[in-house]
Order: structure tokens, then sequence, then C-alpha cells
């Protein structure tokens, strides 16, 4: 399956750049209202690294074919 280029770039930027942060303040929201964040931060931190991990698989096997 080949993604478009918008879907291409918007998964890149959602990896790239959105998730560190998203993953940041959940933390400190957690601190601020002193509620256990986590199980949230694992599972995003987790479907990120899978996605991220098959985004670049994805990317080589596109490169690789020319």
């Amino acid at each position: 399956m080949k993604l478009s280029d918008k879907a291409y770039n918007i998964l890149k930027w959602v990896l790239s750049v959105a998730v560190a942060p998203t993953i940041a303040l959940i933390a400190g929201l957690g601190e601020v209202f002193n509620f256990d964040t986590y199980t949230i931060i694992q599972v995003i931190s987790l479907v990120a690294t899978f996605l991220g991990a098959i985004f670049g698989i994805s990317v080589y096997k596109y490169n690789k074919e020319g």
C-alpha cells in the first residue's frame, strides 16, 4: 500500500513533531491535576514507536524501488 503525499506528510509530522510535546503536555497536566498519566503515556509511546517502525520500513522499501 502506497501513501499519498498528503498522508505521508501528515504521518511524518505526527511522528516526528507532535508526539513528544503531546506526551509532555499529558504528563504535565497529570502533575498539575494530580492524576496518574503513566498508562496514557505508555500507550501513546508504544503506538508511536510501532507506527514509526512501520513507517520507516515503508519509506525504505519505497526508496529502494526507485
